[in-house]
């Protein structure tokens, strides 16, 4: 157990990693709200999936092309600009996107919105790669992830009750676009307050040595380890595409799911990710990365492709349950393996290709996803999806099955 949680003190880490940390709590629950309710939202004003598909899908393509330049220059630049720009990008976009109705604005305001994607996507872990001491590192990501799953979880329990909170406050239609954009507000000023812990970000303060392996600046270009990482994120994009941008509703349209019932089941689908990003450092110390994320992401795949067919909202529970504790165990394991099998010198390139590779598939599917759901239903897309993330793992395990692995974190003090 002692090996469990060794390495989660927060005062083991300096006061970057601190301020990221208070930054990325009020901005991941600003991005949930919208998350959990904007597609209701659009429902309420009339829009139907196919429309709703492209919004979804918009965002994530902008921040698929602003990646990889986001990569370069904030290697140059530093991370704490495109930080402090995610959060001025979410809040002026999401001002928009809860008060305009123009099917065409809408538009051009997902894909400005979908650049700020790139700048915290591209550097998060980047960010914390550089500002944590190597043993602690996997741990460091380990804690952001459980951190944005406890947000996550908090919100969407309490998101959930927002619109009738808002019914209540004004008097409104719970049917009307009205509680929905005031729920919506509460979202903009959460990410608006996140500016503020980046204001504590020491610029050029201190950061731990790199060790003997990451200081190689003549390490060569490891094309193999790119393309990998490229093909696998291609993969989980699209099926992330799929199927996470439509779960509120099919809840909602087929499974006939309350919006408050819908903020608790993703409030369940987090609690049940927070012991599970916990364990996954020390699951992949026992068991080796590979081993962690092969069987696991198959497990998810076959879940996520039977979310489609089921009829029953207690099977889509179980369901949305099993893909979230996956994806909190495979996901920050995927991040860490990545410093350890790349030269420091290439982090941010390779999260630029990771954050590409997931994110222009994702709205690809997500567009072409909302023309799907209205010919054939649900059950295609799920479908899809599952398939996509059992070829991502696969693609990993012949990857990087024979890869030596480097685990500074065997090292952590007791």
């Amino acid at each position: 157990m002692n090996d469990l949680f060794r390495g989660y003190n927060l005062r083991d880490y300096n006061k970057n990693v601190r301020c990221f940390f208070m930054f990325g709590v009020p901005l991941i629950a600003g991005m949930m709200i919208q998350a959990l309710l904007y597609n209701l939202y659009l429902t309420r004003l009339g829009f139907q999936e196919d429309l709703i598909g492209q919004l979804v899908g918009l965002g994530p393509i902008a921040s698929g092309l602003f990646a990889i330049p986001t990569g370069y220059v904030s290697d140059r630049i530093g991370r704490r600009p495109f930080l402090l720009a995610t959060a001025g990008v979410l809040f002026t976009t999401q001002v928009g996107l809860a008060t305009l109705s123009d099917p065409r604005i809408l538009l051009i305001l997902s894909f400005l919105a979908g650049t700020s994607g790139a700048f915290l996507w591209v550097n998060h872990v980047p960010f914390l790669a550089e500002n944590a001491h190597p043993e602690r590192r996997a741990q460091a990501i380990a804690i952001w992830m459980s951190l944005q799953a406890i947000t996550r979880m908090v919100i969407s329990l309490v998101a959930g009750c927002l619109p009738d909170i808002m019914v209540g406050l004004t008097g409104a239609n719970p049917d009307l676009p009205g509680p929905y954009r005031y729920a919506l507000y509460v979202g903009v000023g959460l990410c608006l307050i996140s500016v503020f812990p980046l204001l504590g970000i020491e610029r050029g303060g201190r950061r731990p040595e790199p060790t003997e392996a990451e200081a190689d600046e003549d390490a060569p270009f490891p094309t193999k380890e790119f393309a990998a990482y490229g093909s696998i994120s291609i993969c989980r994009g699209a099926s992330m595409g799929f199927s996470f941008p439509f779960f509120n509703v099919f809840l909602q349209q087929d499974l006939d799911t309350s919006t408050a019932l819908i903020g608790i089941i993703f409030f369940a689908a987090q609690i049940v990710t927070v012991p599970a990003t916990v364990m996954a450092p020390a699951m992949a110390r026992r068991l080796g990365t590979v081993k962690t994320i092969v069987p696991t992401r198959i497990i998810g795949s076959i879940s996520l492709a039977f979310l489609g067919l089921t009829g029953n909202l207690w099977e889509a529970l179980i369901l949305v349950l099993i893909g979230a504790t996956v994806e909190a165990i495979t996901t920050p394991t995927e991040m860490t393996f990545a410093t350890q099998v790349i030269p420091r010198k290439y982090w941010a390139r390779i999260q630029s290709v990771r954050v590409t590779g997931f994110q222009i598939p994702s709205g690809i599917a997500s567009v072409t996803a909302g023309f799907l759901i209205v010919r054939y239903g649900y059950w295609i897309t799920f479908a899809l999806a599952g398939a996509l993330r059992m070829t991502s793992a696969f693609i990993f395990f012949f990857a990087f099955r024979n890869t030596k692995e480097k685990r500074p974190e065997d090292e952590l003090p007791a």
